[in-house]
């Protein structure tokens, strides 16, 4: 069970550069990506890690609704 306190990693790719960004204590998903969009306009997608288990949870596309945690 997540404890909903920095619980994720995050790798986000971007539109015009081959190499992505990696965020390692991300607390709320939708605040990140309100940070990605006003700091990196650019970003396409994201994929999001459990960081203590460092196991794949799920991506997310620039349009997708993007909620505070996951399940």
């Amino acid at each position: 069970m997540l404890k909903k306190k920095n619980d994720y990693s995050v790798i986000v790719f971007f539109e015009d550069s081959p190499k992505p960004k990696k965020w390692a204590y991300v607390h709320k998903l939708n605040g990140f990506s309100l940070f990605l969009k006003k700091n990196h306009p650019t970003w396409e997608y994201m994929n999001v890690y459990n960081r203590r288990e460092g196991t794949f949870m799920k991506q997310f596309r620039k349009s997708d609704f993007i909620p505070p945690f996951i399940q």
